[in-house]
């Protein structure tokens, strides 16, 4: 377990690297302090399609689900992060990080564990959360780009995907619609490729 003084340290070592290695490594160091405290983090949003569309997809920021915000506070500013509106950023290392809840719009059961190198680890949303995700998007705010990662994302995943999980967590008939629309879509590709 890391102290803060060397959290900060590792933090501060990812200043030259890719915009996809600051977020998931500065989510792993974060990750690691809070693990202490019983607190689990979870990866959601854009750094989640970003994960799981191995960076086709791309993010400016970390968005996090998790309990604990007075503890994540206070380690974010232990590690030089700035308090912005509704974002922690960290000026010299260009990452933000963003708790917008404390509550999984989803299933905890789902969550996976991705390891990293040098025993550090992140949680990521399940796959289909992330897709339900993007799917509602698409629908309620007629959001073209998530329309199109939602989509990739079933593409990509579609052999591992739990389809009896979705089915029962479409929140409105439009979903229901939308997705049927998707897996005939996916099913065309899956077949032309074979």
């Amino acid at each position: 377990m890391p102290n803060i003084s060397e959290a900060k340290q590792a933090i501060y070592a990812l200043k030259d690297k890719t915009k996809f290695e600051r977020l998931i490594f500065s989510t792993a160091i974060f990750t690691e302090l809070l693990i202490e405290h019983q607190i689990k983090p979870i990866i959601v949003g854009g750094l989640a399609v970003e994960i799981y569309s191995q960076s086709g997809y791309t993010t400016q920021d970390t968005d996090l689900v998790m309990d604990g915000y007075e503890i994540a506070d206070e380690i974010l500013k232990e590690l030089d992060f700035q308090k912005i509106g509704k974002d922690w950023i960290h000026p010299v290392v260009g990452i933000s990080i963003e708790i917008p809840s404390n509550f999984l719009t989803g299933d905890y059961n789902k969550v996976t564990e991705l390891p990293l190198d040098e025993n550090k680890k992140v949680y990521v949303i399940g796959i289909e959360d992330i897709i339900l995700d993007r799917l509602r998007s698409a629908v309620h705010w007629k959001s073209g780009e998530d329309r199109e990662w939602g989509y990739r994302l079933l593409l990509i995943y579609f052999e591992d995907i739990d389809f009896v999980y979705i089915e029962a967590n479409f929140q409105h008939p439009s979903e229901k619609d939308e997705f049927e629309d998707w897996l005939a879509e996916a099913r065309d590709e899956k077949n032309r490729i074979k």
